[in-house]
């Protein structure tokens, strides 16, 4: 608004002289500004620094109590927007809905009249606003832990309740609903209130609530597994709710304290543990033991846990004699530690007849018939079966010559198994490989499923047989006990006599890829995961069209890549194409069509030929339809859709193949690689899914697809074309006209003379494979023979690849593995020569820092402390005196003899630098483990270890 002075008329020649007047006394008489004043013609304030949002503040300016108008502008913004904040001509200023950033606006202004004048300027904090409360629910409750639901308005992201003065953790469910989980052991009244966080953060008036007496809650936690070995403790975490007494007694087979036969229990409420620590001896007719915790202040409220309790490790510490003449057997005495009855003498791997006479003293018949080596071991056996480490004895006179070489031994057994050991490299030495490979052949499979079962019983509440209910929340809808999976597959990987098989059957997983890493269904069957690896490992010998039937029926396969319950479609709706594009694309034929070397055909245009086509996919994809959970007598829409209704101990839907429905089954016209299932009134998955496979089974990329991934998986990255042919060949016609025969492939594999031959591979720069880091940590604990602290190979994720191995089994995080078997890394020589690294896919900076860090932690673990698998390296110490005898055998049993000279002398010389004092046996003994331990991770962190020739 202009403000206009009245004065009287003047004449035209006085009206410059008014205008001077008026401009050098713009205040006189009108409350105007002077001239030599004109800083504050748009000067503006307000009456706080701060205003919460979607509220107003009022700035007040002497130009606008003067009428003079003013330009408003917020961060820049004339007149504000929805973001900053609006302010009207008046100087009216309203905050936006929102917290802006930053978290304040600097308000301007301008003079209308006087432009060239000095702009007014605040700032103003924008703070949350504050909570109000409507009500509570539940608006009392029983002492204990509680979830409650807050309702009221102006809630914001990051607020929090909080209950008798304290924050609780809470979670924002929307700007008028919160939920948070009160814990309150003591009945009474408590204020409860809500607190909007900074900027301004403020409290809404607390609401009281009502705490009444109730049931006590009792919650054991264990710190990792409930298994230990005798004479040791196992800790767990104790949590009492609902009273304000927090005192229980605790028992062991219902007696109180436990004894001497069963372990001892003591519990400390004031630090919520309990302790047990096992007997000396394994508790009979049952290794497994009760504890059960019971409240004080309410009797009849009592929690149980199970613990198993395990064989000791035991200790070899001599053998007299340790030297003998060549004769037909004879008898040594074995002493140590730690030995039980039953316990086996291990004779270069093989059991000879034992006697047992004391926990330290055994007695062996051994064969020294032929002059040498004899590797002893004693093995303690289940449950906790471990074995000690080796002691070398020797027969005297010139041993017989080996079939293979020490070097050679090592270097196969690199490739078939997770990691050469003593026992193994003077089977094969003295043996020859083939006649390994029989052995291995004829090795049963040791499946993991029936020990993840038994360990999900004892880690959780029993269940009665007949409860479907609680069987299901036990094995198929638990992912906290994945972990029993995953020490089941270290157990195997590292101990399992069936060493080729897991090898092999760990090589498949890495083709026929399933993961819980993305599918919580799969993560909470725990059993299901075990069997579908244990299909693996059963059908690693036998015939690929068994093992192609078998992975595509699996409920693992079926969740995994949705065949299960993947239904015939509608007119709007076509059935899933996940299993049928993968089980082309990765399973079996691949992108592109090949010739039997694994090289890619080309077409006329020199371009390559696609192996299928969109068509093919949809073809299979309706081939695939109306398979789901095999509920014994049911095909039903229940069985098709619940995987619960059938499940128990021993039994269940996710260890079965899935079954055919009939209804769910397409019947349209499916074509796929030339091949034409007409269209059918009447369903019959099961016969289409027969030619579907064997049409895969049958289809001429196959064996140079499949031959060349596990070639690549088990001895070199970059196979010749001659070397994949020479397999294929044999996956097409074992020799008895038997295509697919998968232990013929392996045999091929392993014994080509591309595989075998040690010089023209050292000498070949583009020959071998990055050994993942898995395969590393697997052939340190095997080949220093690695046991278990508490039995139960507890060592946790792995996958970390910061903290971890940056790799786990079945975890990958996507259907191509860990690396993708085309894997180029790029801008490297590998691309330019046009080679293939797939490992290098998960080598970074960070995951070979965290290989180091963990293979640090893993070798520097003993019986004591660290990660639950150590290594005690008592053959090692024997040797740690002589650098060089030291590294020979780290070098035989790591890099097959062919560590390169330099790297041996670097690490030769840091060992000797390790000095060894005199006197004191303890401080001798940890110098030569220093000694030890030094040389294996430098050995085990160097690139040459990486590097699998």
């Amino acid at each position: 608004m202009r403000v206009v002075c009245v004065r009287d008329p003047l004449p035209k020649t006085a009206f410059l002289w008014a205008s001077l007047l008026l401009a050098a006394s713009f205040l006189t008489s009108c409350n105007s500004y002077n001239l030599g004043n004109l800083a504050g013609a748009a000067a503006i304030s307000a009456p706080a620094n701060a205003v919460r949002v979607n509220q107003t503040m009022q700035l007040t300016s002497q130009s606008l109590s003067a009428g003079m108008a003013l330009t408003f502008y917020v961060d820049g913004v004339q007149g504000g927007n929805s973001t900053v904040g609006t302010i009207s001509s008046t100087g009216l200023y309203t905050a936006p809905a929102a917290i802006p950033t930053p978290d304040s606006v600097i308000i301007t202004s301008s003079s209308v009249q006087y432009p060239t004048a000095p702009q007014g300027q605040v700032t103003l904090a924008i703070w949350n606003p504050i909570p109000v409360l409507g009500g509570v629910t539940p608006g009392s409750f029983s002492e204990g832990t509680t979830t409650v639901t807050v309702n009221g308005s102006l809630f914001v992201y990051g607020a929090e309740i909080s209950w008798n003065g304290a924050a609780v953790p809470t979670t924002w469910v929307s700007d008028t609903q919160l939920v948070a989980q009160i814990a309150e052991p003591t009945p009474g009244t408590y204020p409860l209130t809500v607190t909007n966080p900074n900027p301004g953060s403020a409290s809404a008036p607390a609401i009281p609530l009502n705490v009444g007496p109730g049931q006590v809650v009792l919650q054991l936690e264990a710190n990792g597994d409930t298994d230990v070995r005798v004479s040791n403790s196992i800790s767990f975490g104790l949590t009492v709710n609902g009273t304000d007494n927090p005192a229980v007694t605790v028992a062991i087979n219902g007696i109180a304290g436990g004894n001497s036969t069963l372990g001892t229990v003591v519990a400390s409420s004031a630090q919520g543990s309990i302790t047990y620590t096992a007997p000396a001896v394994v508790p009979t007719p049952s290794n497994i033991v009760q504890l059960t915790v019971t409240s004080v202040d309410n009797p009849t409220v009592s929690i149980a846990q199970n613990i198993s309790v395990m064989n000791p490790i035991p200790i070899l510490i001599a053998a007299t004699p340790d030297s003998f003449a060549p004769g037909d057997s004879t008898s040594i005495a074995l002493s140590g530690q730690e030995f039980i009855n039953g316990a086996q003498v291990l004779v270069n791997g093989s059991p000879v007849p034992t006697t047992f006479t004391s926990g330290t003293q055994l007695s062996a018949t051994v064969d020294i018939s032929q002059p040498g080596t004899l590797d002893l071991q004693v093995m303690n056996p289940a449950p906790g079966p471990a074995e000690s480490d080796d002691l070398i004895a020797t027969v005297t006179g010139t041993p017989p010559t080996p079939v293979v070489s020490t070097q050679d031994a090592a270097r196969f057994l690199e490739q078939a198994t997770f990691g050469p050991t003593d026992a193994d490299i003077h089977n094969v030495s003295m043996n020859g490989f083939q006649a390994w490979l029989n052995q291995q052949f004829a090795i049963p499979e040791t499946p993991e499923e029936p020990a993840v079962e038994q360990a999900l019983i004892v880690n959780n509440p029993p269940c009665a047989a007949g409860n479907v209910t609680c069987n299901a929340a036990l094995f198929e809808q638990n992912d906290d006990d994945e972990w029993i999976v995953q020490a089941q597959f270290w157990q195997q990987s590292m101990t399992g006599n069936d060493e080729l098989r897991e090898r092999v059957k760990y090589a498949l997983s890495q083709i026929f890829v399933i993961s819980s890493n993305n599918s919580t269904a799969i993560q909470s069957m725990p059993r299901g995961e075990a069997a579908y690896y244990d299909m693996l490992g059963n059908d690693a010998f036998g015939n690929f069209r068994q093992l192609l039937q078998d992975v595509t029926l699996n409920p693992m396969m079926g969740q995994f890549l949705s065949m299960l319950m993947n239904d015939k479609g509608n007119a709007t709706t076509d059935p899933d194409e996940n299993y049928a594009r993968e089980v082309m694309q990765l399973l079996t034929i691949g992108l592109w069509e090949l010739n039997n070397d694994g090289t890619q055909q080309l077409g006329s245009n020199g371009q390559p030929i696609a192996t299928y086509s969109n068509t093919d996919v949809m073809g299979l994809a309706a081939v695939f339809t109306g398979f789901s959970w095999d509920i014994p007598g049911d095909t039903t829409d229940d069985g098709w859709s619940n995987c619960c209704l059938y499940v128990g101990p021993g039994y269940g839907e996710e260890l079965l193949p899935m079954t055919s429905y009939p209804d769910h089954h397409s019947t349209v016209e499916k074509q796929f690689l030339g091949v034409t299932i007409p269209a059918s009134g009447s369903p019959d998955a099961d016969g289409d899914l027969t030619i579907a496979l064997d049409t895969l089974f049958n289809h001429p990329n196959l064996p140079a697809f499949f031959s060349k991934q596990m070639i690549e998986h088990l001895v070199t990255s970059n196979p010749s074309p001659a070397y994949v042919s020479r397999v294929a060949q044999v996956f097409i016609n074992d020799g008895t006209g038997t295509r697919g025969n998968l232990q013929a492939v392996i045999s091929a594999i392993l014994l080509d003379p591309e595989a075998r031959d040690t010089a023209t591979a050292q000498s070949n720069p583009q020959y071998g494979k990055v050994r993942e880091s898995l395969l590393r940590y697997t052939e340190w604990a095997r080949a220093f023979t690695a046991q278990s602290r508490t039995g139960s190979w507890d060592i946790g994720t792995t996958e970390d690849p910061i903290y971890g191995l940056g790799e786990m089994w079945l975890r990958s995080p996507t259907v191509f593995n860990w690396f993708a078997p085309g894997y180029v890394p790029p801008a490297t020589t590998i691309a330019a020569d046009g080679l293939v690294a797939p490992e290098m896919q998960m080598t970074n900076v960070s995951t070979v820092v965290g290989y180091i860090n963990y293979l640090q932690d893993a070798i520097g673990a003993n019986n004591q402390g660290g990660p639950d698998v150590f290594a005690s390296y008592a053959t090692e110490m024997n040797l740690a005196a002589t650098p060089d005898q030291l590294m020979d055998r780290i070098n035989l049993l790591l890099m097959y003899g062919q560590m390169s000279t330099s790297l041996y002398n670097q690490i030769e010389s840091a060992v000797a630098s390790i000095p060894i004092p005199a006197g004191d046996q303890n401080a001798i003994n940890a110098a030569l483990l220093s000694r030890v331990q030094t040389a294996i991770y430098l050995t085990v962190a160097s690139p040459d270890f990486a590097a699998q020739e």
